[in-house]
């Protein structure tokens, strides 16, 4: 038997659905600006070379060139992480302050943000033969968020209803 279920139960049901999937996709955002400040600050806490770039070098002997190689090699790193960590507490601010609030251009420079500093560092891993699945699950989680908040989100574009 077929039950019909009222015109304004459904408008309330998907108003409701609606809501928690765009709350969901804010913290998504949160979760992905969290993540890639993580990321960097770990950065901050390498100060040799791991096996893996030592594998993409060829594993050399040890020297003052090497030294001097693997001491420029950890201030770039570090100024890497640095870099991620401002993009992360870029996004969490574009999140707070403006994604919350339904602003459209904080939204594309969330993606955008996100997009560069992850895809950058993703390809530069994947290219060491380093383990890229950090940046490419900050960047699902980032991209999942703007697609929730902008799927179920009823602004246009301008703010606030």
């Amino acid at each position: 038997m077929f039950v019909s279920i009222p015109i304004a139960l459904q408008a309330k049901f998907y108003t409701l659905i609606k809501s928690k999937m765009r709350k969901t996709g804010i913290v998504l955002l949160y979760v992905s600006s969290i993540l890639m400040f993580i990321g960097g600050l770990g950065d901050q806490f390498i100060t040799h070379y791991l096996d893996v770039h030592l594998n993409y070098l060829g594993n050399p002997e040890d020297s003052e060139l090497f030294r001097k190689a693997e001491s420029l090699s950890m201030l770039m790193l570090h100024s890497a992480g640095g870099g991620l960590m401002s993009a992360g507490t870029s996004m969490f601010a574009l999140t707070h302050f403006g994604i919350r609030k339904k602003l459209s251009w904080s939204t594309w420079t969330y993606l955008f943000v996100a997009l560069i500093a992850q895809g950058i560092n993703g390809y530069g891993m994947y290219s060491a033969g380093s383990h890229f699945w950090y940046p490419i699950i900050v960047l699902v989680l980032a991209i999942l968020g703007i697609l929730l908040t902008l799927l179920f989100s009823t602004t246009n574009g301008q703010g606030k209803n």
